[in-house]
């Protein structure tokens, strides 16, 4: 028998690679798809939540909150006295903390989820058993509405903030452990007792 010559091309692999080829033209439209309709329902998401916190900053500057504006110049947080964080003594001492100076304070911070719901994200009460926080007002650990409040009270004072999200977290959010656990545009709200006031030129700071 004479040997055939090898065909260039198997018709067979021919018509697999044609199939392989247009479901892979198919997925890609799919993902291009699928990628349009996510950024959309991401932005129509960050826009609610975006106008769902602007409002409650509204909301809180005419509805009796006083605005302290920050130092930093980027707007003001909006606060008034209250006195169910910490029952006891009322303010007796005429002083508020500078920005070198360090505090003690116990506080509870929440923000709002879309349906009105409270979500805490950080506190001191409860199951802490309310131990007290030692902290420099200008640490980097505490954003800049936190700071400008401490800087507006009075040992023993309690006070309820509303903190808008330019002097919170900013559009970006706050993470731990790389898992977003307060999201961009964020209103925060604290409710703070300030304990004690330790002057860091006196060398008061105890750790």
């Amino acid at each position: 028998w004479k040997q055939l010559a090898k065909p260039d091309c198997n018709p067979y692999d021919e018509y697999m690679n044609r199939r392989i080829l247009i479901l892979a033209v198919l997925f890609g439209v799919l993902i291009s798809f699928g990628s349009c309709v996510n950024d959309d329902d991401d932005s129509t998401v960050s826009q609610e939540w975006k106008t769902y916190n602007e409002q409650q900053v509204r909301n809180a500057s005419s509805s009796g909150y006083t605005a302290r504006p920050s130092q930093s110049g980027n707007g003001s947080v909006y606060c008034k006295s209250i006195t169910d964080v910490v029952p006891g003594d009322e303010p007796s001492i005429d002083r508020f903390p500078i920005f070198t100076d360090s505090v003690s304070v116990r506080y509870e911070g929440w923000f709002f989820r879309l349906d009105d719901t409270k979500y805490t994200f950080n506190t001191t009460e409860g199951d802490v058993n309310g131990i007290a926080v030692r902290t420099r007002v200008n640490s980097t650990n505490l954003v800049d509405g936190f700071a400008t409040m401490l800087q507006n009270m009075k040992i023993d004072e309690q006070t309820e903030v509303c903190i808008p999200y330019l002097l919170g977290y900013g559009t970006l959010g706050s993470y731990s452990s790389g898992v977003q656990i307060i999201p961009g545009y964020t209103t925060l709200w604290y409710k703070i007792k300030l304990l004690n006031i330790y002057d860091e030129k006196k060398k008061e700071w105890v750790k």
